[in-house]
């Protein structure tokens, strides 16, 4: 990423157990301003992280087990089970701590009361028609009426782009009014967009019958290249959200489920390889976009829950049919398909939950009973993690198989994941478009966590903000050479305008090189970055964001200006 002009200056510090000690943690500054040269370490396997529900014989979740009572299973290899944890989705019992004033964190699990088991409900906007979406609503503000207090909900909503309604809370009230409240930006699907011309459909055609003149052929193309240029974005759009969802609930280590509510799902996660191939009908293969979504939902462990919005309306169920206590998961056996439908979205919803760990709903006006099922399926979870051994990183899918050594337990998980290999390198160009999405996302990222304390200027006129950076330094890959640590940290941040544009980066790529004594006492205490940044008069955003280029791990948190440097007046000239 080129090196942009300078407005900061920067002291990086290591935490030592009684002070903070004047050394500079990155005392081997090789390279240190950013030129895109710098040499990634590599990763030569990757730690599998499987979220885990087991049920006796009446669908009760069985708590209280052990490490030694599960098995794992990759590509039928036993692996070794590395990290073990059981979850809930009640509230923690010691709350934590508010933050201070003026201190900010992109950790959700940091956040107070808040359990590691969460449910993101996402309405797919942009992939449903209109009728589909007011139908939709009125489900959902049933759900939120029926919210239990052990339920941490959030409401996103799909449009032309990504939209937080409301982020993590067990209050119904205030989900309900934000729902209330938001006005749709994609009030009506384009994907069956037909073009209407009365030039084009001239009663009077001098063709001959039976032949399609060359007007009504130009119709007919021209309607094509418009639903093909709707498919693209839909599948640019859709993609990006749920990576962006995947970076920022990726950091916590309970159930992670995604409640996906849409009329259709643009993205076909393929057999043996993940592949989208819509070239037969855009001429664009999608697959690289949908390998790095399936990439971030891989590495988070989330659970998808597909719910097909049009089931509501649908006459496969009706509103007199009793739902309450079948929920209408799908199922390979179950050839019942909605009216309308298309087999290959109800596969692609089938396979999406059976790959995620979650279930597929379909052909019900009983939506609000779909994402209390799904809300449900957090009440007791284990997570279990391992370090593959034998495995090709080829980009093929490794099956996943957990058993419990109990009679009668019901296990379900993950169906696997796809072993992508990471790239040799990345370019700077596609790093630097990484950083630019995570400073205009709605979340921030999750994967090195953050906290940061701001400080005003004592002079307001001098526009110079310092910032306090705390971060672990256990989220950056280190390795171990001639006797010294290494790793490396880009640390980057963006000014953006109130139009969401930005209008500043400042960054640089530190090599970090530490003696053993001083690694092990970053690892427990952590690292600090002291930052002062000068604020042009046109931000009032600041996103800081810091990557580790060998793993790609990309933690970001966005921090409003206003409350340190109040708007400036608009000239009325």
């Amino acid at each position: 990423m080129p090196r942009f002009t300078p407005l900061s200056l920067r002291i990086f510090l290591v935490t030592t157990s009684l002070n903070i000690c004047a050394v500079s943690l990155f005392v081997s500054l090789q390279g240190a301003q950013s030129n895109g040269t710098a040499a990634p370490l590599r990763a030569t396997t990757r730690l599998i992280q499987v979220n885990v529900i087991v049920t006796g014989k009446h669908g009760n979740p069985l708590t209280g087990l052990t490490k030694d009572e599960f098995q794992v299973f990759d590509n039928k290899k036993s692996q070794e089970i590395q990290f073990f944890s059981a979850q809930d989705n009640l509230a923690p019992d010691s709350t934590t701590a508010p933050l201070p004033p003026n201190t900010f964190t992109n950790r959700v699990g940091k956040q107070a009361g808040t359990p590691e088991s969460v449910t993101v409900i996402l309405l797919d906007a942009l992939n449903s028609d209109f009728p589909d979406q007011v139908l939709v609503r009125q489900q959902v503000l049933k759900f939120l009426n029926q919210l239990q207090p052990r339920d941490r909900v959030a409401l996103y909503w799909l449009g032309q782009r990504l939209h937080v309604l409301h982020n993590f809370t067990t209050d119904a009230s205030e989900l309900r009014d934000a729902l209330v409240g938001f006005a749709s930006d994609s009030s009506q699907n384009p994907v069956n967009a037909q073009v209407d011309d009365a030039r084009l459909n001239n009663s009077n055609s001098s063709s001959p019958a039976g032949q399609t003149s060359s007007r009504e052929a130009f119709r007919e193309a021209f309607a094509q290249r418009v639903t093909n240029e709707s498919t693209r974005n839909r599948v640019r759009f859709t993609v990006a959200a749920l990576i962006e969802i995947a970076h920022h609930i990726g950091s916590l280590h309970g159930r992670k489920s995604i409640v996906w509510v849409s009329g259709s799902f643009p993205i076909d996660l393929g057999n043996e390889k993940f592949d989208l191939n819509w070239a037969n009908d855009t001429g664009v293969s999608f697959s690289g976009e949908v390998a790095r979504a399936a990439q971030a939902l891989s590495d988070a462990d989330i659970s998808i829950y597909p719910v097909d919005a049009r089931g509501l309306i649908g006459d496969v169920a009706s509103p007199s049919q009793d739902s309450s206590d079948a929920h209408p998961e799908f199922s390979a056996e179950d050839g019942h398909l909605p009216a309308g439908d298309a087999t290959g979205n109800i596969e692609t919803m089938k396979t999406l939950a059976a790959r995620t760990g979650g279930k597929a709903f379909y052909g019900t006006n009983d939506l609000a009973g779909s994402i209390r099922h799904a809300a449900d399926d957090s009440r007791s979870t284990y997570t279990l993690s391992y370090l593959p051994t034998g495995v090709k990183w080829d980009g093929t899918f490794h099956n996943i198989k957990v058993t419990v050594k109990l009679p009668g337990a019901n296990v379900r998980a993950r169906a696997g994941y796809f072993a992508i290999v990471d790239s040799a390198a990345t370019s700077a160009k596609t790093v630097q478009a990484i950083i630019s999405q995570a400073a205009l996302s709605p979340l921030d990222a999750t994967a090195i966590g953050m906290r940061v304390e701001i400080r005003a200027p004592d002079n307001i006129e001098s526009r110079i903000v310092t910032t306090y950076i705390q971060l672990d330094l256990r989220e950056i890959q280190m390795q171990q050479s001639n006797d010294r640590w290494g790793g490396a940290i880009q640390s980057t941040f963006l000014q953006l305008d109130k139009h969401g544009e930005i209008i500043h980066v400042d960054d640089e790529i530190f090599q970090l090189s530490l003696a053993p004594a001083l690694y092990e006492q970053s690892l427990k205490n952590g690292v600090r970055e002291t930052e002062r940044i000068q604020i042009l008069p046109l931000a009032v955003q600041l996103c800081i964001a810091l990557r580790d280029p060998s793993t790609g791990n990309l933690g970001s948190i966005r921090i409003p200006l206003a409350k340190y440097f109040p708007p400036e007046p608009v000239d009325p000239n």
